[in-house]
């Protein structure tokens, strides 16, 4: 009989192997032996894959919150609104951008029941991990690698209850923001949430759940005057940065950034070069080489169209100031609808886009051309969002299910039923 000569991998040669795999590889992997179920769950081992993936660059994961055309069985379409549905998808791009795969996330009930665009909003990103906002005072946080999805505790703090004789005052308008992101001094994952009621009833507050109490608390800040700052949404227009969440407002102090320390748990106001543009601008925050960036682009429609890239100095005490980088176009061949249309860098030369007709291009800034994607959307434009994540192992703690999710009331439905009730 021949000699038989066993491969003995170590261990460590296994952990490097595994590392390096998908998230969705790896759930099937976790039943192969006791041995792979304990490594792929073990902290270190999630953090090294986490790593892994932060740092590939042979394609990238793009979370999309869209509207597309509900699939009927027959040609009647009911009432507005009825002919269509919002989706999260998934869209991994390669290096070269021929290579697109579009995936459904398929989300649990009532999250996929939904036709309004603006009642699921993508509040933050960070680790594999999604913050979504569902309709009014629902927050989700999920992990669409793992399909992990959790609902977190109601607030009792920040929003009126339904005995407050002053409920009618409180909700004349109403503003709801969010952000995600990981405190690197805490080391956990914390939500930050705050509100404003303005007009007669104007007051700032704001709070912080982690993930590791799974808790709210509220948090000390200076804006508590309606005189000093008052703020109304463009709450699709946010991002999570090297530890600091930001959001584009509009006050009294004019249209300018607020920001949120996850760590030291501070907000903070930065401006908007206004006085360096053009009358007649618009600009949208975003993310460009690993900066933080403003596009911006004339308010009254120019063809062909071209946008000006911001990036804020973060260096020694002058965080807040901006620098012009570069102008991208004029964009031959394609109507962009410039107040939303700019969504994403995927890569440091690539913007991601939708066109006039719904379509999704994106335009390469060195070559300066503009590349179709198989994807199409329809409706609502101004609430389309899109994000850059990675794929992780990171757990929320979640399941597949989501129970507890109310939309009633003033959690999604004006409860005064007069149309006063607004919130972004």
């Amino acid at each position: 009989m021949a000699n038989c000569t066993k491969l003995h991998v170590s261990e460590e040669i296994v952990e490097q192997i595994l590392s390096r795999l998908p998230p969705k590889s790896l759930m099937r992997f976790k039943c192969v032996c006791t041995l792979w179920w304990n490594l792929i769950q073990s902290p270190s081992f999630v953090a090294k894959h986490l790593s892994n993936s932060l740092r590939a660059s042979s394609s990238v994961s793009i979370l999309c919150k869209h509207t597309v055309e509900k699939k009927v069985e027959n040609n009647d379409h009911a009432e507005t609104g009825d002919d269509v549905e919002t989706l999260l998808s998934s869209l991994y791009l390669c290096n070269e951008i021929d290579d697109l795969v579009a995936e459904v996330l398929r989300v649990p009930p009532p999250m996929n029941q939904i036709s309004r665009s603006s009642d699921l909003r993508i509040a933050g990103h960070c680790d594999g991990i999604t913050c979504l906002k569902f309709f009014v005072g629902n927050v989700v946080l999920c992990n669409p690698a793992i399909k992990e999805f959790k609902l977190l505790p109601k607030s009792c703090l920040l929003l009126p209850s339904d005995n407050d004789e002053y409920l009618d005052l409180e909700l004349r308008y109403y503003t709801e923001f969010l952000g995600f992101g990981y405190d690197r001094k805490g080391k956990d994952y914390k939500v930050v949430r705050f509100v404003v009621y303005e007009e007669s009833c104007y007051w700032f507050r704001a709070e912080v759940y982690t993930l590791g109490s799974n808790s709210w608390r509220e948090v000390e800040t200076e804006y508590t005057y309606r005189e000093f700052f008052v703020m109304s949404g463009y709450c699709d227009q946010q991002m999570f940065f090297e530890g600091i969440y930001y959001w584009q407002v509009c006050g009294q102090v004019g249209e300018c950034i607020l920001s949120f320390d996850m760590g030291d748990e501070i907000f903070n106001v930065i401006s908007i070069p206004w006085e360096e543009m053009p009358d007649e601008y618009h600009v949208r925050l975003g993310k460009w080489k690993e900066s933080i960036a403003l596009i911006s682009c004339p308010t009254v429609t120019v063809v062909p169209q071209s946008f000006d890239i911001w990036v804020m100095n973060n260096s020694g005490n002058v965080k807040g100031s901006w620098t012009k980088c570069l102008t991208i176009g004029p964009m031959e061949g394609v109507e962009i609808p410039l107040l939303y249309a700019p969504l994403v860098f995927w890569k440091s030369d690539e913007l991601l886009m939708v066109a006039e007709d719904g379509s999704v291009v994106s335009y390469n800034l060195e070559k300066q051309t503009v590349k179709y994607l198989p994807i199409h959307f329809v409706g609502d434009y101004f609430h389309t969002q899109a994000v850059v994540y990675v794929n992780s192992t990171v757990s929320i703690n979640g399941g597949n299910k989501l129970e507890g999710i109310d939309n009633t009331d003033f959690y999604g439905i004006n409860a005064l039923g007069d149309g006063r009730l607004r919130a972004v």
